[in-house]
């Protein structure tokens, strides 16, 4: 009897643990509709000391948000990618470097109103 109660019991716990999450990355996007679809591209990586140094070459290339960590630069046709990152050993965030090696192979594909990267 023991055993067959312990069974309903942990099987209800196992069900009710497995609750949806909301389709959110840990960088605060959704994954939207792709732009294109790369399963092979050369991404090169270019790396600044500090988020001043990042935000003025994003300027510099015409990104005016001051709230980005990341951005990457896509040229048709979109065989070479570049991401823009404040190296590691400063500031380890991998969930946006994922977000941007994302728009590597997929474009831009997420919606305006997210548009930080």
């Amino acid at each position: 009897m023991f055993n067959k109660f312990f069974t309903v019991t942990l099987f209800a716990f196992i069900v009710a643990s497995c609750k949806p999450v909301p389709n959110t990355g840990a960088d605060g996007y959704q994954f939207g509709t792709p732009q294109y679809e790369k399963q092979q591209v050369l991404v090169n990586v270019v790396t600044y000391n500090t988020q001043k140094e990042l935000l003025a070459s994003a300027k510099a290339k015409g990104v005016n948000d001051t709230e980005i960590v990341a951005f990457s630069e896509l040229r048709a046709p979109f065989d070479v990618c570049t991401i823009h990152m404040v190296k590691p050993t400063v500031k380890y965030e991998p969930e946006f470097v994922g977000h941007e090696f994302l728009h590597c192979s997929y474009g831009q594909w997420h919606t305006s109103n997210q548009s930080r990267s």
